[in-house]
């Protein structure tokens, strides 16, 4: 069985949700002044456990 990833991004003041395949596709609609967050951070956290600051919550999930 193949399994596929995400990252989950929920914004805190709004609770709007996005998905995206990658970091990179990520940072190619929001810029780090708007997450709040360095792609540099979000690349040496496990972000299965989870990142979260005052702006965002990120985190990896598998899909099956």
């Amino acid at each position: 069985m193949r399994l596929k990833t995400i990252i989950y991004v929920r914004w805190i003041v709004s609770g709007r949700i996005e998905h995206f395949t990658n970091l990179g596709k990520l940072y190619s609609i929001h810029s780090e002044e708007e997450l709040g967050v360095s792609r540099h951070t979000l690349n040496k956290k496990d972000l299965f456990d989870g990142y979260k600051n005052k702006t965002v919550e990120v985190r990896k999930f598998y899909l099956f």
